[in-house]
């Protein structure tokens, strides 16, 4: 059963205080977090996910997001940029973000644009990697599949709008010359043993090998309703066999 819940609100309607309060979460799991340039970054996002504990109504996590706008071989095309992104450990493994998102992709939908949105990411950890590769079959880049010239130029273009500076067309990588902020070490680390049971994780360290150091691998999904509804169904059957057949405390 979920223990948080989810809404969604404009980046400007958000007072100062919650800020403090995703600010205070998110240096709990990053090395390097400078209050002045995560609360510029927040600024200039247009709308954030907040995830609140249920019963306290605390903010236990969060994702800001940006609209994009894409116009490739002169058609445009509409982008989700998803920014600065950390549920507290206690909460790993519950489905609220990945609902709320959806549901905010949903929002995004227009039929001007096909009912299709493109999402962006940028992954210096490999379950943020997951997230969009476990859910979205059209995500790239990914172990199994060849880019395709479309989803590459969505990339190269996203890059250049937002980070043309470090932005490595090469390697699919934005790489930071000097220190950036970084998942602490005990934080999701990739060892052996997951490299060797899920090939995405394989992948996600052989394309950014250099992640631990803050270096961000470059992503991009395809949403449309289907997708929605797909992912949609596939938390509901989830959420059910946890229900039915929850684990024990000593397996925890």
């Amino acid at each position: 059963m979920a223990r948080l819940r989810f809404s969604i609100r404009h980046v400007a309607d958000v007072p100062l205080v919650q800020r403090q309060e995703m600010f205070e979460i998110f240096k709990q799991y990053y090395d390097l977090p400078e209050p002045e340039s995560f609360f510029r970054d927040f600024a200039a996002k247009d709308d954030v996910i907040i995830l609140r504990d249920k019963k306290t109504a605390a903010i236990k996590g969060f994702s800001t997001q940006k609209k994009l706008s894409h116009v490739i071989d002169g058609k445009t095309y509409k982008g989700i940029f998803s920014g600065d992104t950390i549920i507290d450990k206690e909460y790993w493994g519950d489905n609220t973000l990945g609902l709320g998102f959806i549901w905010y992709l949903f929002g995004q939908c227009d039929w001007k644009f096909g009912n299709k949105v493109y999402w962006h990411l940028i992954s210096k950890g490999y379950k943020t990697y997951l997230l969009m590769a476990n859910n979205f079959d059209r995500s790239y880049p990914r172990y199994d599949k060849a880019t395709p010239p479309f989803f590459q130029s969505l990339s190269d273009d996203f890059a250049r709008q937002l980070y043309p500076s470090v932005y490595h067309k090469d390697k699919g990588l934005l790489l930071f010359e000097g220190p950036h902020e970084h998942l602490k070490t005990n934080i999701a680390p990739i060892t052996e043993e997951l490299k060797a049971r899920f090939p995405h994780v394989r992948y996600f360290s052989d394309r950014n090998p250099r992640w631990h150091i803050g270096d961000e691998l470059v992503c991009v999904a395809e949403f449309d309703l289907f997708v929605g509804f797909a992912f949609a169904k596939k938390v509901f059957f989830k959420t059910l066999k946890r229900l039915l057949f929850p684990k024990s405390r000593s397996s925890r």
